[in-house]
């Protein structure tokens, strides 16, 4: 066809990084060895204490990114998203075998600490201290306090 150029490649030129396609707080995370689906138990997004400071005992991370190419360092945190303290975190590589692969995570946290009530976040980035290329809020609230409202409620 006349007129219709190739695209030039851009040498050195890093390919994008992944994409997060969700971040789920929940319970517990199921994989059916069979169908490999995965069944996410007990989604959540408010825990309630009856003091501060206090430990959750048990909290799953579920991360599902896509987009990422060959091995990736990537980290996983939690943020009190009023001073941006860190609480905790983790990191590790993560392979993509191409970039249409969809790469299923599960961290699982035990007696993550909170030292007070607010707004908190889980992080997703792509390299050490990067930043977030997703997050998931989440509140932490004391027992008899009024439940946090989302955005818009449905009617």
């Amino acid at each position: 066809m006349a007129g219709v150029e190739e695209p030039q490649k851009v040498k050195d030129q890093e390919p994008p990084g992944p994409v997060v396609l969700a971040i789920n707080i929940c319970d517990m995370v199921i994989r059916d060895e069979l169908t490999h689906k995965v069944s996410l138990i007990g989604l959540f997004g408010v825990i309630q204490a009856m003091t501060f400071p206090c430990k959750h005992p048990l909290m799953h991370i579920y991360v599902a990114l896509t987009g990422g190419h060959g091995k990736q360092d990537m980290e996983i945190r939690l943020v009190r998203v009023e001073d941006e303290q860190p609480v905790m975190a983790m990191a590790g590589p993560v392979v993509f075998a191409n970039p249409l692969q969809v790469n299923e995570l599960n961290f699982e946290w035990r007696n993550v600490p909170f030292e007070r009530a607010g707004e908190y976040a889980v992080e997703v980035c792509c390299g050490k201290g990067s930043a977030p290329l997703g997050s998931r809020m989440f509140n932490v609230i004391q027992v008899g306090q009024a439940f946090p409202t989302l955005g818009s409620e449905m009617g």
